[in-house]
């Protein structure tokens, strides 16, 4: 006699006991650990990362100024003692005993804070600052603050030979709007780097100036972005975006075709909800006359 019965029976227990019940007892000992390691850590604060920056090793440094920068970034724990934002201004302006990724990261850090006195020592930073990867988020720490008094200083590193250094100028000259980077900008405009022609063209135009509106339709042909350039997807979609952002902001007539285009056929929702935006923009003021007319 067969019994099927019985052993079915035996295969569901054996089944059971080799796989089903040890991976229950896996996923239940990974669940205690995680809950283990959450009880007993201890939440980081700005003044426990600040003592963590002054005493840690030199190679763990520049890690705990990230999470300084980030945590002030995110807003997450007050700074309860004011006494913090002057530790970050000795730590940016010790360049004997912190390196230039420390130093950085604690200029973002200084740009989270309110007080008039972190503009005035964002700046003193970056005149006494050689580092060229400091310098950059110096200057970053400016764009931040829209601190349009520092535009005199920013100026010359629109000349620097350091291409991420020159282009970080000209990212930060548009956002501080004051007028008269608009020259040094325009010279740009030729630069032998892509990433600073184009940053130029983008400062210019929030500036209200169009001398960079040929570059901004290159930033809006999709195909060159991506078989000439060989950039990814997200990258020419990022691109596209901040190029419709500047046509919108020169509204010229001769624009208009090209965003209905865009706002209706490029296959990127945010490509085309960017133009179907600045159509919309566009239609609610009141068109400049054509310079030639």
């Amino acid at each position: 006699m067969i019994n099927s019965q019985s052993k079915e029976g035996s295969g569901r227990k054996l089944f059971y006991g080799l796989f089903v019940f040890p991976l229950l007892i896996a996923v239940g000992m990974a669940i205690l650990l995680c809950t283990v390691v959450l009880l007993t850590r201890e939440s980081e604060t700005p003044e426990s990362l600040i003592t963590a920056i002054k005493t840690g090793s030199p190679s763990k440094r520049w890690q705990k100024a990230f999470e300084l920068s980030n945590e002030l970034n995110q807003g997450r724990g007050l700074i309860r003692q004011s006494g913090v934002m002057k530790e970050v201004i000795h730590i940016l302006n010790d360049r004997r005993q912190y390196d230039a990724k420390t130093r950085s990261y604690m200029a973002i850090a200084l740009a989270r804070f309110e007080e008039p006195e972190a503009v005035a020592a964002l700046r003193a930073a970056l005149s006494a600052e050689e580092e060229p990867a400091a310098q950059i988020y110096l200057i970053w720490a400016l764009g931040i603050k829209r601190a349009k008094e520092a535009v005199d200083q920013i100026l010359p590193f629109l000349k620097s030979p350091e291409e991420d250094l020159k282009k970080m100028a000209a990212y930060v000259s548009g956002t501080l709007g004051d007028k008269k980077a608009v020259g040094a900008l325009e010279a740009l405009l030729g630069d032998s780097s892509r990433d600073v022609r184009w940053n130029a063209a983008l400062s210019l135009a929030r500036l209200g100036s169009g001398s960079g509106y040929g570059e901004l339709l290159k930033m809006l042909d999709r195909r060159t972005l991506a078989s000439y350039h060989g950039l990814p997807e997200e990258k020419v979609e990022e691109i596209m975006v901040n190029a419709i952002k500047g046509v919108t902001l020169l509204n010229r007539t001769e624009s208009r075709p090209l965003l209905a285009r865009l706002s209706n056929e490029d296959k990127s929702l945010k490509v085309r909800q960017a133009a179907i935006q600045a159509l919309e923009y566009q239609k609610q003021f009141r068109e400049p006359s054509a310079p030639n007319e």
